[in-house]
């Protein structure tokens, strides 16, 4: 769902008098709308949360929502949908770099030369058009290392969230606070003063339902069972669908040199959980240190 989202939005950006922002701000609003009305409709108890959890949720909802998706949008628009998406996907670098630095997990013997792999393809992938399509721009780039970075926070947060909070509730919040940002940066009446036809509002709906709720809300129930790192390495086949389908309907192409970055990228990401060596352990516990909830704790039983 989020590789075919990315690239009807460059479609639309092509083809259609529409920006980042205002893509981004119809699809987190009709998201949190859509998500409010059907979670208080079914399940009421799953929205809510306490007065001292909402710091959190507004900075799961800005940063971890609103900013990866406006960062991805302009990535597209600037660059290409895979540079873009490939981009966005060395979020599991950032992840494993956090649970190293801050949680004190364990590198293995393969890490750094895993991660040394995905940067190495990244930079294949910004540098190696070798005049095959439109080099990447400093925009482009920026944004989608940004969109890297948002992502990797949405996943490390959003696995927080979930020792607390049921998935689909989270994602309501989330949705919730980020349109919020959204509303005070542009005012919902200057954008809905423009003439919107029913294409654009179907188009708008579509991002809402297929690439905000059921996309996010599969990703959060996917986090409870597993990490972080691996909940984005479950994910990579979305850059080879958007890389796919981007070449077949909008005749984007990579040179032979950002084929092999975005092929090693993908290894990359893979082998950080799959390659022995590579993969995170746990640090040695330190008397009096807080321990993470287990994961086993979110399950229904």
């Amino acid at each position: 769902m989020w590789g075919l989202a990315g690239v009807a939005v460059k479609f639309a950006f092509v083809n259609r008098s529409a920006d980042p922002a205002t893509l981004v701000q119809f699809r987190i609003t009709l998201s949190f709308l859509i998500l409010g009305l059907a979670l208080g409709a079914s399940r009421p108890r799953s929205l809510r949360v306490r007065v001292a959890d909402l710091p959190f949720l507004f900075a799961y909802g800005a940063v971890g929502l609103a900013a990866v998706q406006f960062f991805y949008y302009l990535a597209i628009r600037e660059a290409s949908v895979a540079v873009a998406i490939f981009l966005q996907y060395l979020a599991p670098v950032f992840t494993a770099l956090y649970e190293i630095l801050v949680l004190g997990r364990r590198p293995g013997a393969a890490t750094f030369a895993v991660i040394a792999l995905a940067l190495g393809g990244s930079a294949l992938l910004l540098f190696g058009h070798g005049g095959v399509g439109r080099p990447p721009s400093p925009v482009g780039i920026a944004a989608g290392l940004a969109a890297s970075a948002a992502f990797a926070f949405y996943s490390v947060a959003g696995r927080h969230g979930l020792q607390r909070h049921d998935p689909w509730g989270l994602l309501f919040w989330g949705m919730a606070t980020g349109s919020l940002v959204w509303a005070v940066l542009r005012p919902p009446w200057v954008v809905l003063s423009q003439p919107w036809g029913a294409a654009d509002w179907a188009f708008f709906l579509y991002l809402a339902l297929f690439s905000s709720v059921v996309p996010f809300g599969l990703f959060l129930t996917g986090l409870r069972h597993i990490g972080p790192t691996s909940a984005t390495i479950t994910a990579t086949l979305e850059p080879v669908w958007a890389g796919l389908l981007a070449f077949i309907l909008l005749d984007e192409r990579l040179g032979p040199l950002q084929v092999a970055g975005a092929a090693f990228i993908l290894g990359a990401v893979i082998a950080l959980q799959t390659v022995p060596g590579a993969a995170l352990e746990e640090a040695p516990r330190r008397p009096g240190r807080l321990e993470e909830a287990p994961t086993q704790g979110c399950r229904r039983h």
